[in-house]
């Protein structure tokens, strides 16, 4: 994917048709000081908008190969414009999410609007849930996330965070995110 290409674009025209998103999932990660490696856009958007952000996707070229209440994929032939995934918000953690993201500078010229740490590790507690086999890689990206957190001096909003582990029923690891972002380094 040519993610400058694709973000000035993609980005420039949700901004013009007034669309309500926000950056999720790797690139979002890497803009909060975590490296890793994707060859996709995620984001999140105000269901609402969904024909609006349909309109603008099949009009860069991308066809949409899935949809359900929650998701929607899209998917180019084209390798330069890749494959990007939308998380639908319709309920109040995802509105949440979407009204706390803040404008971050990807290229010289350009923002975007993107997650807090606390709601891509909401995402990620929620995807390891639903998907097990994503465990292992899910806590090791939160425990990454909240490092950089603390090495960039970023205050964690741990009743957001304790929340979100509520949600699943996770209330108990909440000690140890707090134990991951006190630490500095990883081990």
């Amino acid at each position: 994917m040519n993610f400058e290409r694709v973000i000035r674009r993609v980005v420039g025209e949700l901004e013009a048709k007034g669309v309500h998103y926000a950056l999720i999932g790797g690139f979002a990660m890497a803009l909060r000081g975590v490296q890793r490696a994707t060859m996709d856009l995620d984001f999140i958007l105000m269901l609402e908008d969904m024909s609006k952000a349909d309109g603008v996707l099949t009009g860069c070229g991308y066809q949409r190969v899935f949809r359900s209440e929650n998701v929607s994929h899209y998917a180019s032939s084209d390798r330069d414009w890749g494959r990007i995934d939308i998380l639908h918000a319709f309920r109040g953690p995802t509105l949440g999410m979407l009204k706390r993201a803040e404008a971050m500078r990807v290229l010289d010229d350009v923002l975007i609007k993107v997650v807090h740490v606390e709601d891509i590790v909401g995402l990620k507690v929620q995807a390891l849930v639903n998907n097990p086999e994503r465990a292992v890689r899910g806590w090791a990206d939160i425990r990454m996330m909240l490092e950089a957190a603390r090495e960039q001096g970023r205050s964690i909003d741990w009743e957001l965070l304790g929340d979100y582990l509520a949600i699943f029923r996770l209330e108990s690891k909440l000690p140890e995110l707090r134990s991951w972002y006190g630490k500095i380094g990883r081990e």
